[in-house]
């Protein structure tokens, strides 16, 4: 089933902002799972944005990732869908003594940055899935944070992963075809969209679009943009939850998996297979 991004959309995916609140700045950081996934987005801002850099964050939510473009140095423009991670934003970056970084928040939906300049910005960054939440106009979307950036200058972004998704919830997936059919499957697999009966009733909101990296990489290919990076976040940690347990309790283990994690989630042939993957783009 294809599905269209519509106002009602945009509705349902602020709703399920709005209502997610504080549990958002808990998501990368519950798990060492979910550590890894902040270490590898987090190590690509070190990479390329600079003190001073202006930078548009979109989707910031509560500011995981906000404070570490603070702590660089970066100036921060944050747009989000939802007042209510606008707010929480503004209260952690308060609590860290790093308010002053950010130049103004503003409600937005990433498929309308039409009120933004050209190349107005140093480096775009829109980590968390934002992408995912656009559905058909997914490329149009990239477009515009290519538009605003400017030349030279990096776009972050990561999205849903279609394969490592399904992976890492197959028992899901297996009660999903044992009480509703395995055609929604099917569908799923084909068109990558999470809506309808695969959403469960505890996020009735939380429709989205999982990526493969052929497809992400098709639309990608459209922009006169140099791919830098393109990796799963995450691959060796997507599975054996209580192996990578014991590494995150050895603190010289965890420094090494981490490395590894690194460098195995840029291979070809690992891309796809974590739960997100991401790609930094360079504008030429």
């Amino acid at each position: 089933m294809n599905f269209k991004y519509s106002k009602e959309a945009s509705e349902r995916i602020r709703r399920n902002y709005d209502q997610y609140a504080e549990a958002e700045w808990e998501r990368l950081d519950k798990t060492p799972k979910d550590k890894v996934q902040f270490f590898i987005h987090n190590r690509y801002l070190h990479q390329h944005i600079k003190s001073g850099d202006k930078v548009l964050e979109i989707g910031p939510g509560p500011g995981r990732f906000t404070i570490e473009l603070a702590k660089l140095g970066a100036k921060i423009y944050e747009i989000d869908i939802s007042e209510v991670q606008l707010k929480l934003n503004e209260e952690k970056l308060k609590s860290f003594g790093l308010e002053d970084s950010v130049v103004w928040r503003k409600i937005m939906d990433v498929a309308d940055l039409s009120e933004l300049s050209d190349n107005e910005f140093d480096a775009v960054v829109c980590y968390g899935g934002p992408i995912s939440y656009v559905f058909d106009k997914a490329a149009h979307a990239i477009s515009e944070l290519i538009r605003v950036t400017k030349s030279k200058g990096y776009i972050f972004i990561s999205v849903m992963s279609l394969l490592g998704t399904c992976q890492f919830f197959l028992e899901p997936v297996l009660q999903i075809a044992t009480e509703h059919g395995p055609e929604l499957i099917d569908d799923l697999i084909e068109h990558g969209n999470v809506v309808g009966k695969l959403v469960g009733p505890d996020t009735p909101d939380h429709i989205c679009h999982m990526f493969t990296w052929s497809e992400l990489k098709e639309i990608l290919d459209q922009f006169n943009c140099e791919i830098v990076v393109a990796s799963a976040a995450n691959y060796l940690s997507n599975t054996r939850e209580e192996v990578v347990k014991s590494f995150c309790a050895d603190p010289v283990l965890w420094e090494k998996f981490l490395h590894w994690e690194l460098e195995l989630c840029k291979q070809e042939g690992a891309i796809d297979a974590g739960t997100h993957m991401l790609t930094v783009i360079k504008k030429l």
